[in-house]
């Protein structure tokens, strides 16, 4: 028993090493032909929402551009998120966060997607908004 532990475990951890060397991000969009995804595309669109980027793209939680700290990274990005949850465009702007912040990446490293991801998942709730989940989709190629 213990030896299949083992072997299932090596075989995890051998697919997770594989998938983090070659991932894309994408999200998905459910309500894409809707009018809401229509409405939320034009309130984000333009906006870079500069401290959620920061917060996502961070190399670890102690890893810090210009003095800022992870909190008011975090308490920034809420703002900005809260603000747009009044439309109920929370999770657009999370994912449109998300795809900027994939392409500033200049020197992107192997995983980073991955965080990036979390990051991103753990923010609805983090910031208390309505919608307490989106939805994204990882691609691994």
């Amino acid at each position: 028993m213990a030896i299949k532990a083992a072997v299932a475990a090596a075989l995890l951890m051998a697919l997770v090493a594989v998938a983090s060397a070659t991932t894309i991000t994408t999200t998905s969009y459910d309500e894409r032909g809707s009018r809401k995804y229509q409405q939320c595309s034009q309130k984000v669109q333009g906006r870079q929402f500069q401290s959620c980027q920061s917060y996502l793209k961070q190399r670890s939680y102690l890893e810090m551009d210009s003095g800022s700290s992870k909190q008011e990274y975090v308490e920034e990005c809420c703002e900005q998120l809260r603000d747009m949850d009044r439309y109920q465009c929370g999770c657009e702007a999370i994912k449109h966060a998300v795809q900027k912040a994939q392409q500033g990446g200049s020197s992107y490293q192997t995983g980073q997607s991955e965080k990036i991801y979390q990051r991103a998942r753990a923010l609805p709730r983090l910031c208390r908004l309505s919608e307490q989940q989106c939805s994204f989709n990882l691609v691994f190629v």
